[in-house]
């Protein structure tokens, strides 16, 4: 196939290993996420993470004993991370998860 170089300058050329527009990414979400280290599963009373939270994702469930666990209502957390940044052992954490 000849090219003048005038296509070849204008961009029209094309072909089959021309590379595809890449797919894009599937849409992600953040949301919060609870780990061991939270004072509320070794038995110290703190809400911290609840108090701070605007939307309600975090409830708390009775254990028994004075004790409640945090519970993040997923459909709730919106990801702004305030739970997280106030969290005072860092037990809070934002993850990635597909939207």
């Amino acid at each position: 196939m000849a090219i003048s170089r005038a296509d070849l300058f204008r961009g029209r050329i094309r072909s089959e290993s021309t590379p595809a527009q890449p797919t894009p990414a599937a849409p992600q979400a953040v949301q919060a996420r609870i780990g061991a280290g939270c004072l509320s599963y070794t038995g110290t009373d703190c809400r911290m993470c609840g108090d701070h939270c605007d939307r309600g994702a975090i409830r708390f469930r009775p254990l028994g004993r004075g004790r409640w666990l945090p519970v993040i209502e997923e459909g709730n957390c919106t990801g702004c991370g305030d739970c997280a940044a106030v969290c005072p052992v860092k037990a809070v954490s934002m993850e990635t998860v597909a939207a």
